[in-house]
């Protein structure tokens, strides 16, 4: 267990720092939030610059963590959110192998050549990745529990650190008043809500919202009645001008007002509104929220798990996971770190408590055992 006594006070200092650079920067948008917090992070203000600090580092130069990332966007607020912060102040290199993938990262392991110190599991991954026994069991005597909120430890050994969500986004030139489309059923509804929509070329994804749309109440949701989502899906399949495969194909749909009505992702639908302006509205109704089930991990015989546990020390504490969510718009899950936003920014969060209120939870666990056979039959339904 960690012992409060051996606290690098060093830490602790840089949060209270960088809770203030979040209060202060409140309100701001995203490009001047990043130029205040790159100026901060510049002048060590994040950081405490003792000299212990360096001496150790220079001593004993420690290896470096390796963390597999999506790549683009996610990596580049990953690496300003946490990682840049811990390297300047534990010394330890961060590098990157991209782009991930679940499959990779268990062949990895089955074949005992884990090259991974830590990453980042959907839901879904970390079911299976606990099957096979792939996840290290915590180092509690590197990662302070007490920094952690218990929803954070959904799962054994696995750190809470973001979630999102799916959201219906619709154009306001297409719909400016206040009858618009507010839920699934609406979504379907072509004759009331005519337009051209999009939808994600996923199964997971898509069959959850296909669910909604024929009226599955959460409480008699799972496990899936397959069958009848596919009726539901044959229903608006003439409708669907594009399947996109990509955040950034969704977020160009958008940004050339192609589309009337898509399913995106929170974070890029916000970053589209937010930062670049685009013509539509996020519905909260409904979403399909992936709750407090993603986590992190460090996998079993990873190069450098001593490395890998002081990483997620960083992973799970609110202040680090509210910049995060100042530069992507992913939801933190630590609730500490809503505290730290903006109450408009924090609105804009699926983990905000008005918007859990009204979303659906997947079961990932429904999922990591069915998602191989209904994946297949949903791309034989698309070309079929």
């Amino acid at each position: 267990m960690f012992d409060p006594r051996n606290r690098d006070a060093s830490t602790d200092e840089a949060c209270a720092r960088l809770r203030n650079v979040l209060e202060q920067t409140r309100g701001l948008g995203r490009r001047d939030f990043l130029r205040v917090f790159a100026e901060a992070a510049a002048g060590s203000v994040l950081l405490s610059p003792l000299v212990a600090i360096a001496a150790r580092t220079a001593q004993a130069a420690e290896p470096p963590v390796t963390y597999f990332t999506y790549g683009g966007a996610w990596k580049q607020a990953i690496s300003a959110a946490f990682f840049d912060p811990f390297t300047k102040k534990t010394g330890i290199p961060v590098q990157y192998q991209e782009p991930y993938t679940f499959a990779k990262l268990r062949a990895m392991h089955e074949a005992k050549a884990q090259q991974i110190d830590i990453a980042g599991l959907s839901g879904m991954d970390v079911y299976i990745g606990a099957r096979i026994k792939m996840i290290s069991s915590i180092d509690w005597s590197l990662v302070d529990k007490s920094a952690l909120d218990p929803q954070q430890l959904h799962h054994e050994n696995v750190i809470g650190c973001s979630s999102q969500s799916m959201n219906i986004c619709y154009s306001k030139k297409k719909w400016p008043g206040t009858e618009r489309p507010n839920s699934w059923a609406d979504f379907w509804n072509v004759a009331k809500f005519p337009g051209r929509r999009s939808l994600r070329r996923d199964a997971f994804w898509t069959m959850e919202a296909a669910a909604k749309a024929d009226g599955i109440k959460d409480d008699a949701f799972y496990p899936l009645d397959v069958d009848r989502v596919f009726r539901s899906l044959d229903r608006i399949k003439p409708h669907i001008k594009t399947w996109w495969s990509d955040n950034s194909q969704a977020q160009q749909l958008m940004a050339q007002d192609e589309v009337d009505l898509i399913y995106m992702t929170n974070g890029r639908a916000t970053q589209s509104i937010l930062d670049h302006k685009a013509p539509y509205e996020m519905v909260w109704n409904e979403a399909i929220y992936a709750g407090h089930a993603e986590g992190w991990v460090v996998p079993v015989g990873s190069p450098n798990p001593k490395g890998g546990m002081k990483a997620l020390d960083f992973i799970g504490r609110p202040e680090y996971q509210a910049v995060f969510a100042r530069l992507l718009y992913y939801a933190p899950q630590n609730p500490k770190a809503l505290d730290l936003l903006d109450p408009t920014l924090a609105k804009l969060l699926p983990s905000h408590p008005d918007n859990e209120k009204v979303a659906h939870v997947v079961d990932y666990k429904w999922w990591a055992d069915n998602n191989a056979r209904v994946q297949r039959r949903f791309e034989q339904w698309l070309q079929s």
